[in-house]
């Protein structure tokens, strides 16, 4: 019983946590993850495209990859209605952080800023 709650508890502390500012509620029509696109800074973005949510994840640094967060974010972006994520940055923690955590025991997080996006015509470029 021990073991399941200690295996529970690290399997939980690597999750990816996503705070989110709904502008739109399209939660009633999901996008399974895998269909939702990815879109980075300076990407075109079709001009179609509507807000549906403003997003912030954050990860253990230790027990997230960059990889993580992505998949995260676009999976919930999928679960508000999004067909598209705009993905501003993915930061690592600062030197002081690390310092902290290896002092202090301490969390270092990695954080991403994104926008979950609607774009009824799809996701291509014209």
């Amino acid at each position: 019983m021990m073991k399941r709650t200690l295996l529970l508890g690290l399997a939980c502390a690597g999750c990816v946590t996503v705070s989110k500012s709904v502008l739109m509620d399209r939660s009633m029509y999901p996008v399974p993850q895998r269909a939702v696109q990815v879109f980075l800074e300076g990407d075109s973005i079709p001009s179609t495209c509507e807000r549906v949510a403003l997003l912030h994840a954050s990860g253990d640094e230790d027990l997230t990859d960059e990889g993580d967060m992505w998949d995260k974010l676009r999976e919930e972006s999928g679960k508000l209605g999004a067909n598209a994520v705009l993905i501003h940055a993915i930061e690592e923690p600062g030197t002081a952080e690390r310092i902290a955590s290896e002092l202090f025991g301490t969390e270092s997080d990695r954080d991403a800023d994104a926008i979950a996006l609607w774009c009824p015509d799809g996701t291509r470029v014209d």
